[in-house]
């Protein structure tokens, strides 16, 4: 969008140089600010070529367009308050398009002010993308089901078909509210996206289940396809079914930490649920981890006791409680802990990757325990570029940098967005001084990167080039 945006404003730009304005001794003055406003779309100063079109647009009242003109390019900019001004310009003179007002209730939104953005919108009841914009504004604000009504609007003023991945979604959405009803967009969506067939089937596994259960197996589905906003509102809705079922509660403290500015405590929703079960190895797992997230791995540890004792035979019960010794220097009844994890699943890649992590990361017996565990990590899962990446990482730290290289371009073979890999490649290079490929390979990492630590930290080596 943007791109297409700035290629119209540098046609209007040209349009304005090449106009011929007959208004005698103002002629002179037009045609200065009208090359002033190439001038600056040019060089990509889009909030200075707003400006201009501003003031061409007060001085030649006739020219009603330039009020857009100038919205669109502070729009670009992200001159939000100046955009805002602009497009009311062109809007109180009822010349604001459709694709305009779109930005306007945008420019709303970006300035805090999201109920005049509802406002705009729904003066435009025929347009898919004003119904769509309301959809996403209505979910953000956690009103799935005013966001289902918008995206069933959305879907219906489409002059094509819906694609999978709308109907997926949309799916997605009537699976936190009713659940049944989801399966239908769901089925169609499972040929492209295999998430969309999990979901479907957890949700008939319930389907002869109460309703709260219906939910919970919904939002279960949902948190693990990374939607926690809606996988929090169908457990919410879970709760407000059956008051005395814990499991709801916990999922929905769960889920709760795992959005941004959460309407409810999750610790408050966690003890609701541990009320009514005490010694619910789920509860106490969650509670424990929520310990662990606030940095009070004492605290945790006791919880995940607990667990572990319901839960004997729970691999990942101790590898959390392996993280916990670990950030309170027990180093090596930490090692213990994933020793005895492995012990349970011995040929599970995962926790032999773990280990060498966790060797990595404490600098632990990382050529006794660190890399025998990176390679049987590779021998069970060869195809998994976190295994390889890991195992480049032991040997790096042991200073083999010819076969940490060599694995880590394996790992991208394996996976060419693996963003990990990407940042360890420029870290080796880094480390040599050679400046081109380092630069090449943290750029890469931050262009995949999906975990913003590793973004931040290659974006902070960057900078030293």
């Amino acid at each position: 969008m943007n791109e297409s945006l700035k290629t119209a404003l540098k046609l209007l730009a040209l349009l304005l140089v090449g106009s011929v304005i007959g208004f005698g001794p103002t002629v002179i003055s037009v045609t200065q600010k009208a090359q002033k406003v190439q001038t600056a779309f040019a060089a990509e100063e889009y909030s200075v070529g707003a400006r201009y079109l501003l003031e061409l647009a007060e001085t030649n009242p006739w020219w009603i367009s330039l009020w857009e003109s100038a919205g669109q390019a502070a729009f670009l900019a992200g001159d939000y308050s100046l955009a805002l001004d602009a497009y009311l310009g062109a809007y109180q003179r009822e010349d604001l398009s459709e694709a305009g007002q779109i930005n306007l209730g945008t420019t709303y939104l970006y300035l805090g002010d999201p109920q005049e953005a509802e406002r705009i919108w729904l003066e435009l009841s025929d347009s898919p993308s004003a119904m769509k914009e309301l959809a996403d504004l209505y979910e953000e604000e956690g009103d799935i089901s005013r966001a289902i009504e918008f995206w069933s609007h959305y879907l219906a003023l489409l002059e094509e078909t819906p694609d999978p991945g709308q109907l997926f979604y949309f799916g997605l959405l009537i699976a936190a509210d009713s659940p049944p009803k989801a399966l239908v967009y769901l089925d169609q969506s499972s040929a492209e996206y295999p998430e969309a067939g999990k979901a479907a089937e957890r949700i008939r596994d319930a389907i002869q289940e109460e309703p709260a259960y219906q939910l919970l197996s919904a939002g279960q589905a949902l948190a693990s396809a990374n939607r926690w906003r809606l996988a929090s509102f169908a457990f919410e809705k879970a709760v407000a079914l059956r008051p005395d079922y814990p499991e709801a509660w916990f999922y929905w403290g769960e889920s709760l930490q795992h959005i941004e500015n959460p309407e409810y405590d999750p610790l408050e929703i966690l003890q609701n649920g541990l009320s009514l079960d005490e010694d619910s190895p789920l509860g106490n797992l969650f509670l424990g981890l929520y310990w662990q997230r606030a940095g009070s791995h004492a605290t945790a540890l006791d919880f995940f006791a607990v667990v572990e004792n319901l839960w004997p035979d729970r691999a990942d019960v101790l590898v959390e409680e392996g993280k916990s010794l670990a950030v309170l220097g027990e180093l090596e009844a930490a090692y213990l802990k994933y020793q005895e994890a492995i012990e349970l699943f011995p040929q599970d890649p995962g926790y032999y990757r773990m280990l060498a992590e966790f060797c990595l990361s404490y600098a632990f017996q990382i050529r006794e325990a660190g890399l025998p565990a990176g390679r049987l990590a590779v021998q069970f899962g060869p195809q998994d570029p976190a295994n390889v990446d890991v195992l480049g990482q032991v040997l790096l730290a042991l200073e083999d940098e010819k076969n940490a290289l060599r694995l880590f371009q394996q790992a991208l073979a394996l996976d060419p967005e693996y963003a990990p890999a990407y940042y360890q490649l420029g870290i080796l290079f880094s480390a040599r001084d050679d400046s081109d490929p380092a630069v090449y390979y943290l750029s890469q990492a931050v262009a995949y990167s999906e975990n913003p630590a590793l973004t931040d930290q290659a974006q902070r080596l960057l900078l030293s080039y």
